[in-house]
């Protein structure tokens, strides 16, 4: 007796899709391929429906990362947020901070590559006109460390050394990434010869 095959499984319809689920599909692709394998189709495979039904959604894939960047950049300023309040002066909180950064970057790789990088920088300055909020957390608690006469700088720089230490940061990142670190034969804890510098500057009266 012929054994009959079991019927394939309908495809998703468009009106079952939403914005959400497309959004995550893309997100799991991300962390999963890479950017380079992030397509409407491939969302359209990850979420079995046609290659037609994620534009009923958006107009381009190009709309899709914009909100990857926008939901990255929260989760990772909340991290950041969050992390600075176990600091019981400004520094500690710089610290905290510095280092919930580095760990957010080694945790979601992809993500962060596609918040930073300079091919899709323009949909990071679309989505955040000015200033990045991620960036703001450090800005705030220098601002405050200042003000309060913990950091031995003028109020009129803190701007400045808060670019510094964001480009420290991604700069560290970036070397972590693609192995540098590792080929130059760094040990132990890479954030522990910034810290030091950045603690003369704040802390060292002249």
């Amino acid at each position: 007796m012929t054994a009959v095959a079991a019927p394939r499984p309908r495809r998703r319809t468009r009106n079952s899709l939403n914005k959400e689920s497309i959004v995550q599909a893309a997100l799991d692709i991300l962390n999963e391929e890479g950017i380079d394998g992030l397509s409407m189709r491939r969302i359209a495979e990850k979420l079995d429906c046609s290659v037609a039904s994620p534009y009923s959604h958006f107009k381009s894939q190009q709309d899709i990362i914009k909100i990857i960047i926008s939901q990255g950049e929260a989760q990772l300023t909340e991290t950041l947020r969050a992390s600075r309040l176990n600091g019981k002066n400004s520094y500690e909180k710089l610290t905290l901070i510095a280092r919930a950064y580095y760990d957010f970057s080694g945790n979601n790789q992809e993500l962060h590559k596609v918040m930073f990088n300079t091919v899709h920088g323009h949909m990071h300055r679309k989505a955040f006109p000015k200033l990045p909020t991620s960036y703001r957390v450090f800005l705030e608690t220098i601002r405050a460390g200042v003000r309060s006469g913990e950091f031995k700088i003028r109020e009129e720089d803190y701007p400045s050394l808060a670019r510094t230490m964001y480009s420290w940061m991604y700069g560290l990142i970036v070397l972590d990434m693609t192995g540098m670190l590792k080929k130059r034969g760094v040990s132990g804890d890479p954030l522990d010869e910034g810290f030091l510098f950045f603690r003369k500057i704040l802390l060292d009266k002249e």
